[in-house]
């Protein structure tokens, strides 16, 4: 041990630019591996945080469309009696939203928003909630909610939370019982602990539906249907057993069966769009970052073997004075290898000091998992077992490539110069070419793809437009509202829709029948001037007025897609093939696109219904306001009208940053560790050059000589390295390409994929290594010929 001591020590002493660099690149590796590796662990145990989720399964129509996950209640009610094999099972509501609640505390009355889920009692059987306080049976008294553990501490401190009052200021969608708006007042009956981020379920408030809410309903599809088996390999068996005798027929689907989809599979199906009712994530993504991982951690590796390789002539000496004085061969060996491990483990040590840094520091944001290692002490162990692994492997190479020459040779300096030493070097310093080029596509047109979604056309105009969410008793009073909003001098008009467009994949969804033809179509409710507020243009027949609101039946505008695709006319319309309701289609405006470009265009139908309120607002500003006088007003006249009303005023980027915040995370992490993986392969690149400049001086004396300038002698170093960049660039050109076209996949709207990023990467490349070789190479091609080829 002392000898390896004191040989690392001597290392240290002697080579302390190559240790340095060595050091700071295997802890950046190891650090981005974990970060990697915390990300892909996230994602790969995505719904394992519930106990027995191996019998979990989602109840799934055979068909393609949505309404294969989302079905009717009654429905939903024969699956769950049709098999032994079923323990427990619910349904689950995930369309309510956020409700608009009160709670009395310490004599002050305090408004919060929070998600509403209706679901059957035996919810908490079917996954297993972590019932931390309370009753796990409670949800079958009506009035009672299970909450989670932070919207507890938030609500009410250190204090119990059961048994305390939080009052609905409207009824709840499929908690109210049918036709009636009543305000439920609903109690704390149970806490549970919150579940992480990577589950299907929402830490949100959950209640039993009501039990007569379309309870044998076949129509309207609006819940989703979840099981707990008693054993995973009954699946088939149940599915069978209700497929033989449901007449499918009830439910207008004759030719479909049910499926029984494993939970954690579900997230994996790529079906969730913006996450709001279902979380999804794509499997080739999360192959790609681990590969990256890999790819970073080889990378680093080879960054090591290539400078251990160049230091082999420069420790020569030092290695025969060993053997001279009685070390064996095996010996020395062990001790450069336990350098490469000792250094490794270092890096490693240096790599968690790193992400716990930036961990605190916020700076990680862009990483969906919890990223503390103190939280992740199985994967921080695994990077230490990576880490050992890398240095063996990266220090195995070099331990018996230094011990194996004749110390002659290696004296004589014909070592760097041999065809079997230029060519490891070139193939190792080539693969982290082919690395860091394919990576700075990627990223190029990930951030092409990011930029594309947020200037593409949507059909309406969202500058100049504050979005807010409103309860049912500001909704109610929206005459007023707008009223006292547009006091405000800069605040034009005001309109109002049942949905907020623009921030979902998933809109209200009506059913009907059009000259034969069967389709679904999305359903927004708006006021009489939405489209006017909006810029939203009619391109045939009319825009709503307010004289509408007297009509005796319902008005549409359908978009110009409708229109193309099903011949529409303008005329009377049944709107709903489960009911004879007739309303009159008065216009077609522009295609708008309401949802996010991961979806191809859809029938949209902007409707005007009644007096019914309508909870979105928004708020269309004058050219040149002072934003920030505008923002106030809005709080301000909102706090007037009900003091415990949360307040949160939204503009269309910060709507769309969270609609594409996947696509953000994504982009963030191929460029962050893009980047990285070009700044390692330039270490490589240096190590490299000073390998050669150090074990070509005599040539380059001997250049200078017979008359070559310092620019000749920096050329005919440059040219060796464009070369093998252009035959890496061969290489990484057509993976990129095929990773790239597959991620691109996902959009139904997409850039197009110009040549100039694909050039651009070369020119990146070659440019910092030129920049790298020129700058390395100056001093020696400045030095005096004479010294050199004196020394030599």
């Amino acid at each position: 041990m002392k000898t390896i001591y004191r040989n690392l020590l001597s290392v240290i002493r002697r080579f302390k630019m190559a240790t340095l660099l060595n050091v700071a690149g295997l802890s950046v590796a190891f650090a981005a591996f974990m970060v990697i590796m915390m990300q892909v662990d996230y994602e790969r145990s995505f719904d394992r945080c519930h106990p027995g989720v191996e019998r979990v399964f989602r109840v799934d129509l055979s068909g393609p469309d949505m309404f294969s996950t989302i079905l009717p209640r009654g429905f939903i009610e024969e699956v769950l009696k049709a098999s032994p094999h079923i323990e427990a099972g619910t349904l689950l509501n995930p369309f309510i939203g956020e409700v608009y609640f009160t709670v009395t505390t310490n004599g002050e009355k305090h408004g919060f928003r929070e998600i509403v889920q209706t679901c059957h009692p035996e919810i908490v059987q079917t996954f297993g909630f972590p019932i931390i306080e309370g009753s796990p049976t409670c949800l079958h008294q009506p009035d009672k909610v299970l909450i989670p553990e932070s919207m507890a501490r938030r609500l009410f401190g250190h204090e119990s939370a059961v048994g305390k009052a939080l009052h609905a200021e409207a009824g709840i969608w499929s908690k109210s019982r049918e036709g009636t708006q009543e305000s439920p007042d609903l109690t704390v009956g149970a806490v549970y602990r919150d579940f992480p981020g990577n589950t299907q379920l929402r830490n949100a408030i959950y209640t039993a539906i009501d039990n007569d809410y379309m309870k044998t309903d076949f129509g309207a599809s609006n819940f989703i249907c979840y099981l707990r088996l008693d054993d995973a390999a009954s699946a088939n068996d149940v599915a069978q057993a209700f497929n033989s005798h449901f007449d499918f027929a009830n439910i207008d689907r004759p030719n479909e069966s049910i499926k029984l989809v494993l939970l954690t599979d579900v997230y994996y199906l790529n079906e969730g769009g913006d996450g709001r009712i279902f979380r999804s994530g794509n499997a080739d993504v999360t192959r790609i970052l681990f590969a990256i991982a890999l790819l970073i951690l080889i990378v680093a590796a080879v960054n090591y073997t290539n400078f251990s390789t160049a230091m082999t002539p420069m420790r020569m000496k030092s290695i025969n004075t060993q053997k001279v004085l009685g070390s064996s061969t095996a010996m020395l060996r062990l001790s450069l290898l336990a350098e490469a491990v000792i250094i490794c483990l270092l890096s490693w040590v240096v790599a968690i000091l790193i992400v716990a840094g930036l961990t605190d520091g916020m700076m990680l944001s862009f990483i969906e998992a919890d990223t503390a290692p103190l939280h992740n002490i199985p994967l921080v162990g695994l990077t230490g077992a990576v880490a050992l692994l890398t240095g063996i492997v990266a220090g195995l190479y070099p331990s018996f490539y230094m011990t194996s020459f004749p110390p002659a040779m290696v004296l004589k300096g014909s070592f760097g110069l041999s065809p079997k030493g230029r060519r490891l070097r070139t193939a190792l310093v080539g693969f982290q070419f082919v690395i860091s080029m394919g990576l700075i596509i990627a990223a190029g047109f990930i951030q092409l793809q990011n930029h594309f979604l947020r200037t593409y056309s949507t059909g309406f105009d969202k500058e100049q437009i504050a979005v807010v969410e409103l309860g049912q008793s500001l909704s109610k009073r929206s005459d007023e509202y707008t009223n006292r909003l547009k006091r405000f001098a800069g605040i034009e008009e005001v309109a109002f829709s049942s949905e907020k467009i623009g921030s979902q994949d998933e809109y209200a969804t009506q059913g009907a029948v059009y000259k034969g033809e069967e389709f679904s179509y999305l359903m927004i409710k708006v006021s009489w001037n939405f489209l006017r507020v909006m810029g939203i243009s009619v391109e045939e027949g009319r825009d709503f007025s307010e004289s509408d609101l007297r009509g005796e039946r319902p008005v549409f505008i359908f978009n110009d897609y409708a229109k193309q695709r099903l011949d529409m006319e303008l005329g009377l319309f049944k709107y709903w093939n489960w009911a004879d309701y007739i309303g009159e289609i008065i216009g077609f405006a522009e295609n708008v696109q309401i949802t996010s470009l991961r979806h191809e265009n859809q029938i949209l139908c902007l409707a005007m219904t009644g007096r019914r309120p309508l909870p979105v607002s928004y708020i269309r500003l004058k050219a040149g306001t002072d934003i920030h006088a505008a923002v106030e007003h809005i709080r301000k006249t909102i706090a007037d009208l009900d003091p415990s009303y949360p307040v949160d005023i939204e503009f269309y980027d910060s709507i769309f940053d969270r609609l594409y915040r996947k696509e953000t995370n994504l982009r963030s992490m191929i460029t962050l560790f893009g980047l990285l993986a070009v700044i390692l392969s330039l270490v490589g690149v240096f190590g490299l050059v000073v390998f050669d400049s150090e074990y070509r001086k005599k040539e380059i004396g001997i250049r200078k000589v017979f008359g070559s300038t310092t620019q000749q002698i920096l050329v005919m170093f440059n040219k060796t390295y464009l070369k093998i960049v252009a035959v890496c660039f061969a290489f990484a050109a057509p993976a990129a390409y095929y990773a790239v076209v597959k991620w691109l996949e996902n959009f139904a709207y997409k850039t197009p994929l110009y040549w100039w990023v694909f050039a651009l990467s070369f020119a990146v490349v070659v440019l910092v290594t030129f920049a790298t070789v020129t700058f390395q190479n100056w001093r020696a091609a400045n030095a005096n010929p004479v010294k050199s080829l004196r020394s030599e």
